[in-house]
């Protein structure tokens, strides 16, 4: 499995401790750590590789806490400009084998239960080699109208729902049935791919093309796509374009 970690975000909210040249990821928020450090470590166990998906003025803050890990091989997607989580993931997979299994991280989350998550992704690595597209969610604790929510019954996923009002999120907590989405996937590369280029045509095409310009001058296996080839590519998550729409999607609560 690889890791995929993706850096963007100026983290607005936390200024001025978060800023543009040191977004609040990379600040040492806890225990003189950062959060991509935090993402690091717990997925260091199970991880054969990791990748980076920033952009380039941060970029270098990546590399080099992972330096500072022992990790010196520069994997991944430098951007000129953010075109959201979609076209960042489809290039990195684009760069790897089709059977790879892909686990994708924002860089700002704070997981302490860390054996929890490890069975989670041991879990979703299993549905992704048996062909899903597999979304991380979190039991809700209370009814937060900030974050999407996911209807489930088990594994099974029945639809994706945006950011509610109160009335509403209280509904949902109060059936059982729905988790916070957590914005973390894992799926292999080919499934991926095969998936984003059914329901969203014109962003495959578009990243395929953005791709073999970047990966005919790229340095091993780091991309640094020009302006122009990432101005090419439509901006969208990877919800809207693949996982709200693919019937090949399963959840870990």
């Amino acid at each position: 499995m690889i890791s995929l970690i993706l850096c963007g975000g100026a983290g607005t909210r936390l200024w001025p401790i978060s800023r543009q040249q040191l977004p609040k990821q990379f600040y040492p928020l806890f225990d003189e750590q950062s959060l991509f450090q935090g993402a690091v470590e717990r997925n260091l166990p199970f991880t054969d590789a990791f990748f980076v998906a920033a952009n380039a003025d941060q970029s270098f803050l990546a590399f080099d806490q992972l330096a500072k890990r022992g990790i010196t091989d520069r994997k991944g997607l430098i951007e000129p400009i953010g075109r959201n989580t979609a076209p960042a993931i489809a290039l990195v997979a684009m760069s790897v084998d089709p059977g790879e299994v892909i686990l994708v991280n924002p860089s700002d989350h704070l997981i302490v239960k860390t054996e929890s998550y490890r069975a989670a992704c041991a879990r979703a690595a299993e549905l992704a080699k048996a062909g899903r597209l597999v979304t991380f969610g979190i039991e809700p604790s209370y009814p937060e109208t900030g974050y999407g929510y996911i209807e489930h019954e088990g594994e099974k996923v029945f639809c994706f729902k945006e950011k509610p009002d109160a009335v509403t999120a209280k509904g949902y907590l109060d059936s059982g049935r729905y988790l916070w989405n957590a914005g973390i996937f894992c799926f292999t590369a080919g499934t991926f791919l095969s998936e984003l280029k059914r329901l969203s045509p014109d962003v495959h095409a578009a990243c395929a093309a953005a791709f073999a310009g970047a990966r005919s001058r790229a340095e091993g296996t780091l991309l640094s796509p020009t302006l122009d080839e990432m101005k090419s590519i439509p901006a969208i998550s990877v919800d809207y374009a693949v996982f709200e729409r693919s019937d090949k999607v399963s959840v870990i609560p």
